[in-house]
């Protein structure tokens, strides 16, 4: 027989469920920056990406998704949507099916005026928080996403 649901145990899982606590924080940091990165038309998922491709060298979409932990499908949809707009170029590798990231000039031109907003953002996240609270929060979701549990799961 099926036991009926409590509302004491579902405000439980609310309270104590890691995954529903990030969501929640996740929802309102992204609208935070989205707004902030506003007038640069970027969204921080697409400057996320913008970031990543112009740390790495040779940065082939493989090490992308590694890099930004978001898979291949949907890396693959937001690298069409810059890709459309001008700010990154992807380019086949001779030897296999590898295609290279790499940003364009508008796309370094755009990257550039995101992030002076991006480090206005940040600095009125810091000071909110506060700098150490802020670090140790980072080193925290750091640790988090290093969990050998995470790990297992994302390679089934």
């Amino acid at each position: 027989m099926k036991q009926k649901l409590q509302p004491e145990d579902l405000k439980k899982i609310g309270l104590s469920c890691l995954n529903v606590s990030l969501r929640r924080t996740t929802r309102k940091i992204t609208s935070f920056y989205d707004s902030a990165l506003k007038p640069s038309s970027l969204r921080i998922t697409q400057f996320t990406i913008l970031v990543s491709i112009g740390l790495e060298k040779d940065c082939s979409i493989t090490d992308l998704s590694r890099l930004t932990d978001i898979d291949r499908t949907t890396l693959q949809r937001s690298l069409e949507i810059l890709k459309r707009d001008g700010l990154i170029r992807i380019e086949k590798k001779e030897a296999g099916n590898i295609r290279n990231l790499f940003l364009t000039k508008k796309g370094e031109s755009k990257l550039e005026e995101a992030i002076s907003l991006w480090k206005e953002a940040q600095a009125q996240i810091s000071q909110a928080l506060g700098k150490s609270r802020l670090n140790e929060t980072l080193e925290i979701l750091s640790e988090v996403r290093r969990l050998p549990i995470l790990e297992e799961a994302n390679s089934v």
